[in-house]
């Protein structure tokens, strides 16, 4: 019988380099923590399993705007020493902002952003940028039919008027992606109807947070995202 060492001799040398790489990425990968950073949408996501990384350390505060995650981001990602930090969740900054300082708020939700993506970089932490999920009605009977009236009127609805709101935040995000060379989760696009605003499917009642298949769906496509090689 042939010994292991005369097996291993016959085996192309491509073929054990390969074998190599990726047991040596999977070490990497037991060893690698990620943190969720963001307000109550990250919060009820928990820890979900997110290929490449061992430990999934979730940061998500219930009201929370970008203003507070970049106050948190020394104590809760840099101290932390993560291999990555996923940054996701505007939308409380278009929720609570008057219509006259949309703009000003805006401006400095961008700020918020690259300054976070700098502390990320001094402290050697990747950087996975998460576009914001859109609003959809509310299923009360009620607010459906105010927002079909007001749509028959040619208004647009509160809903639709935060869907473009964070659609717009969501490309200087892609935008930001490109230019810095950051992986990005586009959970916008993968939850929007045509209109810009939330399948019901991934809404809850209240037309705000994420259901349970809200989350499957992100989940899905955070794994598809991270599972490919860049």
């Amino acid at each position: 019988m042939a010994s292991a060492a005369a097996l291993v001799g016959r085996i192309p040398h491509a073929v054990v380099i390969w074998l190599l790489a990726s047991v040596l990425q999977q070490a990497v990968a037991m060893d690698k923590t990620i943190v969720i950073l963001g307000a109550s949408y990250a919060q009820s996501w928990g820890s979900p399993a997110l290929p490449g990384y061992a430990r999934v350390v979730n940061r998500g505060v219930g009201g929370d705007e970008t203003a507070g995650m970049l106050a948190r981001f020394p104590a809760d990602v840099v101290a932390l020493r993560p291999a990555a930090v996923l940054i996701w969740g505007h939308v409380n900054n278009i929720t609570r902002s008057p219509p006259a300082r949309l703009a000003e708020i805006k401006a400095a939700t961008r700020g918020h952003y690259e300054e976070m993506l700098r502390q990320a970089r001094t402290a050697g932490i990747e950087v996975i940028l998460a576009t914001e999920i859109p609003w959809t009605e509310s299923g009360d009977f009620l607010d459906r039919l105010r927002g079909l009236i007001g749509r028959l009127r040619g208004k647009a609805s509160y809903a639709v008027r935060v869907s473009r709101e964070v659609r717009e935040l969501n490309d200087f995000l892609r935008q930001l992606a490109a230019r810095e060379h950051l992986r990005l989760l586009d959970f916008e696009r993968g939850l929007a109807r045509d209109d810009g605003t939330r399948r019901a499917e991934y809404a809850a009642a209240d037309g705000s947070h994420i259901s349970a298949a809200g989350y499957r769906a992100l989940t899905d496509i955070a794994t598809r995202e991270l599972a490919r090689r860049r």
